[in-house]
């Protein structure tokens, strides 16, 4: 899940400040403000989750079955184990659709 954070220009600076004081690299929010500056961007996403990231962390929140000869509510097939009711590849396909993209 991704998240954003709002900064205005002087927060921004004074977090470059403050930043450089604790001696930790600033590059990515110097270039952050010159992306500000030039106007061309006015929000980054923070962490944003690569696909096999979301899938894993809605794979951990799901219920996990486990049997012998349990079908998938999607595609039909027998499994030993699904996901949300699922198959790995069915419940893959389902959660990235609820990933939000850029």
């Amino acid at each position: 899940m991704s998240a954003t954070v709002r900064l205005s220009k002087k927060e921004l600076i004074e977090l470059i400040e403050s930043t450089e004081a604790a001696g930790t690299d600033a590059t990515d929010l110097k270039n952050l403000l010159a992306e500000v500056e030039q106007g061309k961007r006015l929000e980054k996403p923070v962490n944003q989750a690569t696909d096999e990231e979301h899938v894993e962390a809605l794979r951990k929140q799901s219920t996990i079955e486990h049997g012998t000869d349990l079908e998938c509510m999607i595609c039909h097939d027998k499994f030993d184990h699904l996901v949300s009711g699922t198959c790995e590849v069915c419940f893959k396909e389902w959660m990235l659709s609820t990933k939000k993209r850029d």
